[in-house]
């Protein structure tokens, strides 16, 4: 299933938002510090921080609520729903087959980030010292921490039918994250909501967002911890909802 699945996404243009949205955050991140030189006198630390800054808290989130609702689109055509379910004999299958080709594409996002990041600093900006690699295991983390995310905007996309919906409520969420991630009094928040737990798996470490907490051995397990049982329970949720929703 998981190969089919993957058949679909091949033919489609999602690659494109695979490999334009880190390539945005690149390209933002080494203008800004190329213009603020002064300010952002910090080497390597400076430039991943800005390249993050905008990427964490939108570009990432956003790239995956239109994976998902690529991967789902498909389904909402004609009486695909009803044949789809007709030849599924155990729908925790089609969820998980879902998922994971949704992660194939976040994965390849956080690759070309991280190269990205290394090409443009070494040959662009010129920095100082060796790439880090903490960067790299960052964007490994980034990869785990995008499961509640996945679920949930896979969980989205199946329940409605339009495209842009559940684009627009993950654009939502995103704005909440913000705000959940700079903000004392919502910081809770940011514990659970799937686009806050990407901010903060991406900026682990980071100068940007101190609220995200350091590049540790506690603060990465438990936000990886934190993932798993997020996408564990939203997965269970879409599996008890999708025989509902066969007859729309």
């Amino acid at each position: 299933m998981f190969r089919a699945e993957l058949t679909k996404l091949k033919r489609s243009s999602t690659w494109i938002i695979a490999l334009v949205l880190p390539v945005l955050a690149v390209v933002t991140g080494t203008v800004n510090l190329a213009g603020n030189t002064d300010a952002l006198d910090s080497g390597w630390a400076s430039f991943t921080s800005q390249i993050v800054l905008f990427y964490g808290l939108l570009f990432y989130s956003m790239g995956i609520s239109l994976l998902a609702a690529t991967v789902w689109r498909m389904e909402h055509r004609g009486t695909n729903w009803n044949l789809l379910l007709t030849a599924t004999a155990k729908p925790l299958r089609l969820i998980l087959a879902k998922i994971g080709v949704i992660l194939v594409p976040v994965a390849l996002m956080q690759a070309v980030l991280v190269a990205g990041t290394a090409i443009s600093g070494t040959l662009v900006l010129r920095l100082e010292g060796p790439f880090p690699w903490q960067f790299a295991l960052v964007g490994l983390i980034a990869i785990v921490a995008a499961i509640p995310l996945i679920a949930a905007q896979s969980l989205l996309s199946m329940l409605l039918k339009s495209f842009a919906a559940p684009v627009a409520l993950c654009l939502l969420g995103c704005v909440t994250g913000v705000a959940a991630v700079t903000s004392a009094a919502l910081r809770p928040i940011g514990y659970v909501l799937p686009q806050a737990i990407n901010t903060r798996a991406l900026n682990l470490g980071s100068t940007a967002i101190a609220e995200s907490g350091g590049l540790t051995v506690a603060d990465a397990a438990s936000l990886l911890l934190t993932s798993i049982g997020i996408g564990v329970v939203l997965t269970w949720l879409t599996v008890v909802l999708v025989r509902k929703v066969k007859l729309r």
